[in-house]
């Protein structure tokens, strides 16, 4: 069974749902609903957007906002944000070429037929090869974040820090000072001598 990468039948429609995502605020679930009431796309075609908006780590399985989506908003970031996205749903095909963002279509879509091991009439690698190519077109690939998992390669300040402060106590070795005093006792039975010995060690270097 061949498992391709993201791809979607609407894709003409890509830089017009993500600018759609720009100005919009932030759903508490990314829905056929809000699709189609807030972000006023009618079509049932733009239902397919929500199984790739999950490839691409901008929602979670329950449809919910990711950092990654939040990030996108901002448009100082939206273009790294998304190529990290991409870099990371396509990792196989930038595996197979550092700059397939760089690729024509149908470069894209020969590294996929290789890749995938389909034939030149395969009905779905050029679907995703157009995705690819119409996504890629919304990223910087020059300043991308990292190649990890989407959802993983963002953290918040707070758990950055807990995270130094629990290094930080299992780390550090403690520190003890140990002493030893050899006293020498003079020859004597009587008490009081002794007494005074022992008042003197106290007020002196036991404090």
């Amino acid at each position: 069974m061949v498992t391709y990468p993201p791809y979607i039948e609407n894709y003409g429609k890509i830089s017009e749902v993500f600018k759609k995502i720009q100005e919009a605020q932030v759903p508490a679930k990314f829905t056929n609903d809000f699709i189609y009431t807030v972000l006023g796309l009618k079509s049932t075609t733009y239902r397919g957007f929500i199984p790739l908006l999950k490839k691409l780590g901008f929602i979670d399985e329950a449809n919910v906002p990711q950092i990654p989506y939040r990030e996108y908003r901002d448009p100082t970031k939206s273009k790294v944000i998304i190529a990290n996205q991409i870099r990371v749903a396509y990792k196989e095909l930038f595996a197979a070429n550092e700059y397939a963002n760089k690729l024509k279509r149908e470069e894209v879509l020969s590294k996929l037929n290789s890749l995938l091991g389909t034939p030149v009439d395969d009905p779905y690698t050029p679907k995703a090869a157009a995705t690819f190519i119409e996504l890629s077109k919304l990223g910087d690939f020059e300043n991308v974040i990292s190649e990890v998992n989407p959802v993983e390669s963002y953290q918040k300040p707070d758990d950055v820090q807990s995270e130094v402060k629990i290094i930080q106590s299992n780390t550090m070795p403690k520190l003890g000072i140990s002493y030893t005093i050899n006293l020498n006792l003079p020859a004597t039975n009587d008490v009081e001598v002794f007494n005074a010995i022992f008042k003197a060690l106290k007020e002196h270097l036991l404090r």
